[in-house]
């Protein structure tokens, strides 16, 4: 049990690790990413899916037998599977669908088991839909397989792909697999760990198929989707571990003991659905009750459907599908059809068209519309500009005649000044005019619905013509042609010329390729010219693909194959790995002193001069000084044939190799005929310091590498012609000296240029392009580079056609050559046979590779008998380790007891002290025996047994605490007490030790197997971590707590059963925008204004809202103390002088202020009328002032009620009948001064009393004057402070939030929770500590530069500068402006509507 724990753990915390490096994050939720439904394991729910292509026992009963040393129960037994399986009634059952043992008790008591002695054995996975697998986990019964390997299908089994290879030796059973180490997250490989011999039970086999040591930049590529992506999951055992018995004994009982069995088998995965699910349900005719099924059919969100999300959903097509990736969605988007259809599809094409933006075409449209997106109108239809598009009305009939416009009467669509379209404009024939065109152009006549154009024109081509004229001849029709057009009408091309149009000259040159072309000739349409064997393209200056041009040594002749005379021989070379060649082919010709080389030259494509380039490698320090070379002719030379002027010197040519050189070309070249077979014979006479070396010149050698053709470009007609162009071609060949290239073996990258030209070169030589004619098995593709006709080889392949394997390795083949890997210290040479990969082996080594000794042996290449005491045959041939020891023996040397057997087999099997059986109580083979080991003590003799866990007595005879069963019994054994390790396991009495019913439960368990908490706890019984509930009896139903500190809660989670509004683990803090958690009866809804506050929370104790500025009130809907107005619109500060009010409240609806006496004023910061003095220390004046008050104001209000009357008199100039009323006035205004006078006392007083009012009359205009432009600066300073308000309020809402952390809420919260002194004071301090903070921070805003504050004040002085310097441009142009709209105002007045219309 402990084993499987740890072994699963481990499992799950590797995946953990995996998915954390690797997988897509799914913390966000399909609504802001790509989401990934929850994985399970795969095989839950799908025993009908799963196969095996051989179980034991199907169709009759079936003996099997285990190694006798594995278990501890009787030898063998029976296997019918013909039956399903049962815990009672059928435990002998051994089907496929036993290894799914999730949810399942009996884990270990049934198995899968394979027929008796069968190696090739696979089982199958086939699941109805694409799935994510992640990893397999395999717990064997018996051996784990010597070799096997797992494969998926992706395309439901059509095509299989290998994931890993596993085996014991790698190389024996995988010839070829790599053996790692792993570098690519898909590299397959063939690894060993998992197919030791040992453990003989419960070995595991587990597979991830993202491996955790391979960094993955991009988990959702496409290239790891699809290493992830299966249908159908295989898993091929290809070799049985045995004991070698097997091998010696053919019997059908032997092979009883070896076959495959599997207790568990773990898939795990998830569905495939492209990241646009979070979930998923089960596909139609799947049930859906089964509990810990992994479903296959995706819930799709992101705009798509599908079983697999793999497509986009109706009428959201105008984006094409992809994979949701990281935070991109990659929703599908909805079509715009301008509401006149309902269907679309999705178009590439359109898609690219747009630049990736928009692919949704419209299907059906309606309303006589047309288009993608049905904006446009159909044919015979077009836009009303009027209407909106998606007005069902928007398109209206064309009205044009059908006989002169095109297409029978069709309009423009639309309105596009870009397109010079205008909505039901009429489009003529193109000899037709008129708004309906329904009239003839000039030149033209005969208005026909039959003729194409409308009307019949003079037939001159406007290309062909000077200046384009359409004129003709009125009698002939002869029409004025260019220079390089000729015909009647001017459409036709003069020779070697094509391409009518309205250039200068009408026609341009063919420009044929003067090698790819037969000759300058093109056709006049296209200018296609007349090319060669399989060239291509309009100059005939392309190859077609799968053919290629020559390169300049493309006549090449290989050394090691020519015929060799007097002690010439072949010398090979092995490639190196990651080098390039310095050499061509196999290797060289070792060539002494006085060696001779033929060549048989039989090729020749074209009779010409040809240069000979001769490759080699100096094996001397100095030049070799002679090498005569000698042309062999089959006969005399014809003076009519091409090399009719040869001479016989011109085949006898003497050349030196240097020393420091590569290769050397003859300065003369040889003239060769095509059809010809030649011998070239090459005599190497004289080595440079022949005398100076030992022995004369006998060692004096030389490798030559190859012989090759190259054509000279002097002797080609395209070079020697004496034209221009040849002149030129020349010049171009020679200054870019495109003929010293093709010398080395490892040349530089042809130029363009010369590419060009040598392209020319090989058509004319070889009358065309030459066939790439690429080896199928040993290239990879049969196209080849145009530029020589290299083919692609496969690894170890080369040849220009990859037809032959490289030096150093064998096996020619469609996967390449295979290395010899010869053994350096075992073989002759590091060559082997190109057919079988045999080495030459040294003598005393043995093998393929000749790396290993001979059976019986070990310790390569110091070979020397295994030491095996007489109980092995056979070492492993590294370390000598004795393989498959007898005689119940075991070790390195066979020189120890296996498990279960005591004695001493070193002494040999003779001696009387072989290895016995333990009797624990009895022997191995007894069924009865429950010992690890035993020995023999050297005092009394007694057996003493070390007992397998769960066993105890001097003979393994009883169940150990915590341990049950009858081991007595025949089949007795003792097992766990399945207690979930929840029980003290030295207790006697923990368990029953018959039944194993639990019975003494620890750490706050309880049930028959301790596997639930006990009530009032919560937690993983199975982990030992059951907790006591901690529920807030504030925010907690009071059903659940039977006392203040004892409340239920969830067993599995902890969460405890909160009052409404209340979240929380524990109940202990109030849902979002709620408070009052005190109250016991759930929270309330803060209600804040969502205008007037700052966030739609508020205080979790008091419900107090955050107000903005100006705002107060509990819930923000009430202005702020001193602040007035509709808290609906704004809330105004109160702008009152401290020094005159009452009180510092303003009126809360009109804002004024109220005033002590005495004082008045909107801010209370004057002396009121009726009081002297300077505000604030304003004294009553004299009583007097109340009569004077009254006559004055009387006065005063009769004064304004004459300015009035004589200000409507000034306005309307009739003062004539208003003379009387002047009079009176002048009468009622005499007697105003009489009582005046007759109220004061003199009339000196009033005199005084006038001037004073004139003096108080001129102070009031002056105030009035400076008050305005008080006024004016008050504007703009109270501008510029609303904008630093705003930024502040800005900054103070801010700093507001950020005391509204969720540290902050939690902190209050752990107030109410704890209901403490201490637990109050910390977390008011804490909260006091983060104020202060806040405080600091909005402190520093506005006295730290740079600061948001100052930055504003910065901007408006910067605005202020800028309005001030552009201020006298701005007027000087808005005048201009006035003045030119004035101007064309006059013009337009003058215009005469009359001569206009006549115009038009």
């Amino acid at each position: 049990m402990c084993s499987e724990m740890q072994a699963s753990l481990l499992i799950l915390l590797c995946g953990l690790a995996a998915t954390a490096g690797q997988e897509p994050d799914q913390a966000h939720g399909c609504a802001h990413g790509s989401c990934y439904p929850a994985t399970g394991d795969l095989l839950v729910g799908r025993e009908k899916n799963l196969k095996a292509s051989s179980t034991c026992g199907m169709r009759r009963k079936e003996p099997y037998c285990i190694v006798s040393h594995l278990q501890d129960e009787k030898k063998c037994f029976e296997c019918d599977s013909r039956r399903p399986y049962d815990p009672v009634y059928n435990t002998i059952n051994h089907r496929i669908e036993n290894v799914i043992t999730t949810f399942k008790p009996h884990r270990k008591k049934s198995w899968w088991q394979s027929e008796n002695g069968k190696s090739d054995v696979f089982i199958q996975l086939d699941l109805e839909a694409e799935f994510h697998f992640t990893h397999l986990i395999m717990t064997f019964k018996t051996f784990r397989p010597a070799a096997m390997l797992i494969e998926r299908s992706a395309d439901f089994g059509r095509t299989w792909q290998i994931y890993r290879y596993f085996a014991h030796d790698c190389a024996d059973s995988f010839p070829g697999v790599s053996q790692g180490p792993l570098r690519n997250i898909n590299d397959v490989v063939c690894e060993s760990r998992y197919s030791d011999i040992e453990p003989s039970m419960e070995g595991e086999v587990i597979y991830r198929v993202l491996d955790p040591s391979i960094r993955i930049d991009d988990p959702y590529s496409p290239s790891i989707q699809n290493q992830l992506k299966i249908t159908n999951l295989r898993v091929n055992f290809t070799k049985l571990h045995t004991l070698g018995d097997n091998l010696l004994d053919p019997r059908a009982e032997i092979k009883e003991k070896y076959y495959y069995a599997i207790y568990e088998l773990i898939v795990r995965g998830n569905c495939f659905c492209y990241g646009h699910a979070s979930e998923c349900a089960p596909i139609d005719g799947i049930r859906d009750d089964i509990e810990g099924m992994v479903h296959g059919r995706c819930v799709c969100n992101h705009n798509t459907k599908g079983l697999n999300c793999e497509q986009c959903d109706d009428f959201y097509n105008d984006q094409p599908w992809r994979p949701a990736e990281g935070r991109n969605t990659n929703a599908c988007k909805r079509c715009n059809c301008n509401s006149h259809s309902n269907q679309c599809h999705f178009d590439m094409a359109v898609y690219l068209a747009t630049g990736n933006i928009s692919g949704g075409v419209c299907d059906d449209c309606q309303h006589n519309t047309v288009g993608r997106n049905c904006e446009t109108c159909k044919p015979f239809y077009y836009k009303d500009p009027s209407r909106d598009i998606k007005d069902p009305r928007v398109c209206i009939a064309c009205d044009c005649d059908p006989d002169g416009s095109q297409n029978g009467g069709m309009c423009d669509s639309h309105s596009d000044p870009s397109l010079g379209t205008v909505g039901g404009q009429c489009r003529c024939k193109a000899n037709v005019e008129g708004p309906r065109c329904d009239k003839c152009k000039t030149g033209f006549f005969g208005l026909s619905a039959e003729n194409p154009q409308g009307c019949q024109p003079c037939q001159c081509d406007h290309r062909g013509t000077v200046s384009g004229s359409s004129l003709c001849d009125s009698f002939s029709g002869d029409c004025i042609c260019k220079r390089l057009v000729t015909g009647r009408s001017c459409d036709q091309c003069l020779l070697e010329h094509w391409g009518l149009s309205h250039d200068l000259s009408g026609c341009r040159g063919c420009e044929c390729d003067v090698g790819g072309a037969l000759d300058n000739h093109c056709s006049m349409e296209s200018g296609q010219c007349r090319c060669r064997s399989h060239m291509t393209g309009r100059q005939c200056a392309l190859v077609e693909s799968g053919y290629f041009f020559m390169a300049l040594d493309h006549f090449l002749y290989e050394a090691e194959f020519a015929k060799m005379e007097q002690g010439c021989t072949l010398e090979t070379r092995e490639h190196q790995l990651g080098r390039p060649a310095s050499w061509t082919d196999l290797g060289f010709a070792r060539v002494p002193e006085g060696g001779i080389l033929e060549f048989v030259i039989n090729n020749i494509p074209y009779s010409m001069e040809y240069d000979l380039l001769i490759r080699y490698e100096s094996q001397m320090p100095r030049d070799w000084e002679e090498m005569q070379l000698t042309v062999i002719r089959p006969g005399p030379i014809p003076t009519s044939s091409p090399c009719g002027n040869t001479i016989p010197d011109d085949d006898r040519l003497f050349v030196s190799l240097p020393a420091g050189a590569r290769f050397v070309v003859p300065p003369h070249s040889v003239c060769l005929e095509r059809g010809v077979t030649y011998t070239l014979r090459f005599q190497f006479t004289r080595y440079q310091d022949a005398n100076n070396i030992l022995n004369g010149g006998a060692q004096a050698l030389i490798l030559i590498d190859s012989l090759a053709l190259m054509p000279r470009h002097s002797s080609m007609e395209m070079f020697s012609a004496g034209d221009t162009a040849s002149n030129i071609r020349k010049q171009t060949f020679e200054r870019y000296r495109c003929h010293e290239g093709a010398k080395s073996v490892i040349r530089p990258q042809m130029s363009d240029t010369c590419a060009k030209l040598i392209s020319s070169m090989s058509a004319v030589i070889n009358d065309g392009a030459l066939s790439c004619n690429c080896d199928p098995q040993g290239s990879i593709s049969s196209i080849c580079d145009i530029r020589g006709g290299q083919c692609r080889c496969r690894p170890n392949v080369i040849g220009r056609r990859c037809d032959q394997c490289a030096p150093g390795t064998y096996g020619f083949g469609p996967s390449g050559c295979i290395s010899c890997d010869c053994s350096l210290e075992g073989s002759v040479t590091r060559l082997c046979d190109k057919f079988t990969g045999l080495c030459q082996c040294r003598p005393g080594a043995f093998g393929q590779r000749c790396d290993g000794c001979q059976a019986g042996h070990w310790g390569f290449p110091s070979c020397r008998p295994c030491q095996c005491n007489g109980h092995a045959d056979h070492c492993d041939q590294r370390s000598g380790v004795c393989i498959n020891c007898r005689d119940n023996t075991g070790g390195d040397k066979c020189d120890r007891c296996a498990n279960g057997y005591y004695g001493n087999p070193v002494l040999g099997v003779t001696s009387g002290s072989q290895c016995r059986p333990c009797p624990c109580p009895d022997g191995p083979h007894s069924g009865r025996h429950f010992a690890t080991s035993c020995y023999q003590d050297n005092r009394n003799r007694q057996i003493i047994c070390n007992c397998n866990q769960g066993y105890t007595g001097a003979r393994c005879e009883e169940c150990a605490p915590g341990y049950y069963g009858n081991p007595s019994q025949p089949g007795g054994r003792c097992q766990p007490c399945q207690c979930n390790n929840n029980i003290d396991m030295s207790d006697i009495d923990a368990c029953d030790r018959q039944t194993g019913e639990c019975r003494k439960c620890l750490y706050n368990t309880e049930g028959p197997s301790c596997g639930i908490c006990k009530s009032g706890y919560f937690g993983d019984a199975s982990r030992r971590n059951c907790r006591k509930c901690t529920c807030n009896f504030l925010g907690t139903e009071r059903t659940q707590c039977i006392e203040r500190e004892d409340c239920v809660c969830q067993r599995a989670s902890g969460q405890c059963q909160c009052l409404p509004n209340v979240v929380g683990l524990m109940c202990d803090h109030c849902a979002p925008n709620h408070w009052n958690l005190a109250s016991g009866r759930g929270c309330e809804a803060c209600s804040c204004n969502p205008s007037n506050s700052v966030t739609s929370s508020c205080n979790e104790f008091t419900g107090q809202c955050q107000c903005r500025e100006g705002f107060g009130g509990k819930t923000c809907t009430d202005c702020q103390d001193n602040y007035w107005g509709n808290p609906r619109t704004q809330c105004r500060a109160c702008d009152c002088d401290w020094r005159g009010i009452e009180t510092s409240q303003c009126h809360r609806v009109t804002g004024h202020c109220v005033c002590q006496q005495g004082v008045s004023g909107v801010r209370c910061d004057q002396c009121a009328r009726g009081f002297a003095g300077v505000f604030p220390n304003c004294q009553p004046c004299h009583q007097c002032f109340g009569d004077w008050n009254r006559i004055v104001q009387d006065l005063a209000v009769r004064t304004k009620t004459l300015a009035e009357r004589a200000h409507e008199i000034q306005t309307t100039g009739l003062t004539g009948p208003y003379e009387k009323i002047f009079k009176d006035l002048e009468d009622k205004l005499a007697q105003a001064q009489g009582i005046v006078n007759a109220r004061n006392a003199t009339a000196a007083a009033v005199a005084t009393l006038m001037e004073l009012i004139e003096d108080l009359r001129a102070q009031i205009g002056e105030t009035t004057e400076t008050l305005n432009r008080v006024e004016g600066d008050l504007t703009n300073v109270q501008d510029r402070n609303s904008v630093a308000s705003k930024e502040l309020s800005a900054l103070e809402r801010e700093a507001k939030e950020l005391n509204l952390t969720s540290e902050q809420l939690h902190n209050q919260l752990n107030i109410l929770k704890n209901s403490n002194f201490l637990g109050a004071y910390d977390s008011i301090r804490s909260s006091y500590n983060q104020s202060r903070d806040a405080e600091r921070r909005a402190n520093e805003s506005t006295t730290t530069r740079p600061s948001t504050v100052s930055q504003s004040a910065d901007t408006r002085r910067r605005t202020e500068r800028l309005i001030a310097a552009k201020k006298d441009d701005f007027n000087r142009k808005n005048a201009a402006n006035k003045r030119a709209l004035g101007d064309l105002n006059i013009r337009a007045r003058g215009l005469d509507m009359k001569t206009i219309n006549e115009k038009v």
